[in-house]
């Protein structure tokens, strides 16, 4: 064969040509991953429920989703998350069995709920795909917490606008309460216990559905929402009141602060209070494109922070795949010297160049 070509050069420079073309056509899909590709395990199943609370959903949707779906032969484990007007539930599926079979009876089964309000709405079921972790980003400057949630929710919700960046999570913080704290004392003093106290916020701060109007060409929900979600607003909240007007707000006998529960849950990098962005990338994403996205965010916003605010990168997994394609493309580079040298002992240097010439392309552009 190499003979053959050696008697007709135009073959072959025809056909490493072809090679050529056939490879660069390849490069743009090539992904550069650090794991090989793993298939999907969960499903999600999304309900709407508008003007429901979260107690609401739990009850008339997470309830039903999880005795719908707790048969099913192929489910490892799942859980159901109610927010105020949507409840969502994850299924995980036992590692070996196939997805397909697995959304079929998914799909099956919450098809067979019959009695979800009236008001939800159809269930949308989809399979999720694996996310892969890629960079993380510690922010730190605040002390205060509350401040410190605040700017990387903005953070968060910036990133999330970058189309290599599929998920963002931020860590370092508890659940976020408001807090009524009141001394034995003073409780005493105006014949209070902690159960009256409960009772005075739940009646003032209440959100729950209406009803609705529905008319000719739409439909209105109706719903009561006077609820209180900042301190300011618990301040003149009435906890007693007399036949002659006089009132005491939770203002005047409380001390109310806005926090996170569990200070175990705080993070610190470099001695400093910190929060934590996980970024996360789908299987369709280049590891190495998002890398670059998210350096090129830290650097432009730190740049425009206030003054204290600093981001900095952390738990790097992709310079990894960098490095291990640096070190391949070495080592071929290496190879493939070797190889030249050889056939330009036995064969002309054109030849030798053009049999060389389309790996030595292929690993530049895998860099």
């Amino acid at each position: 064969m190499i003979n053959w070509f050696a008697r007709h050069p135009n073959a072959a420079n025809l056909l490493m040509a072809s090679i050529m073309i056939l490879g660069l056509t390849t490069l743009p899909g090539l992904q550069r991953e650090t794991l090989p590709e793993i298939q999907n395990d969960k499903v999600e199943i999304r309900v709407i429920y508008k003007g429901a609370t979260a107690d609401e959903v739990e009850d008339a949707i997470c309830r039903r989703l999880e005795d719908a779906l707790e048969g099913i032969s192929n489910l490892d484990e799942m859980g159901c998350e109610s927010r105020e007007g949507v409840g969502v539930a994850t299924a995980v599926m036992l590692e070996g069995a196939q997805m397909t079979r697995f959304l079929d009876d998914v799909n099956a089964e919450i098809d067979a709920i019959d009695d979800f309000p009236e008001q939800a709405e159809l269930p949308v079921i989809e399979e999720l795909g694996r996310t892969e972790q890629v960079i993380a980003i510690a922010v730190t400057g605040p002390e205060d917490p509350v401040a410190l949630k605040a700017y990387v929710e903005n953070i968060k919700s910036t990133l999330l606008t970058r189309e290599s960046v599929a998920e963002v999570t931020i860590d370092g913080f508890s659940d976020h309460h408001i807090r009524i704290e009141i001394p034995d004392w003073r409780l005493r003093q105006y014949g209070l216990s902690a159960s009256d106290i409960a009772n005075a916020v739940g009646r003032h701060s209440v959100s729950t559905p209406a009803g609705r109007l529905e008319g000719d060409r739409e439909e209105i929900l109706l719903r009561f929402d006077d609820q209180r979600k900042r301190v300011d607003e618990f301040y003149d909240l009435v906890v007693i009141s007399s036949s002659s007007g006089a009132t005491i707000r939770l203002g005047d006998i409380a001390q109310i602060t806005d926090r996170f529960d569990r200070d175990e849950e705080k993070i610190t990098f470099n001695g400093q209070r910190a929060a934590i962005l996980n970024i996360a990338k789908t299987r369709s994403q280049d590891i190495l494109k998002v890398l670059n996205t998210v350096e090129t965010f830290v650097e432009n916003e730190n740049q425009r922070a206030p003054q204290g605010i600093k981001l900095s990168l952390t738990q790097d997994r992709a310079s990894v795949v960098q490095d291990r394609l640096d070190m391949l493309v070495r080592n071929g580079a290496q190879g493939l010297l070797a190889v030249f040298l050889v056939l330009w002992l036995f064969f002309s240097f054109r030849y030798s160049f053009w049999v060389t010439m389309p790996f030595w392309v292929h690993s530049s552009f895998c860099q």
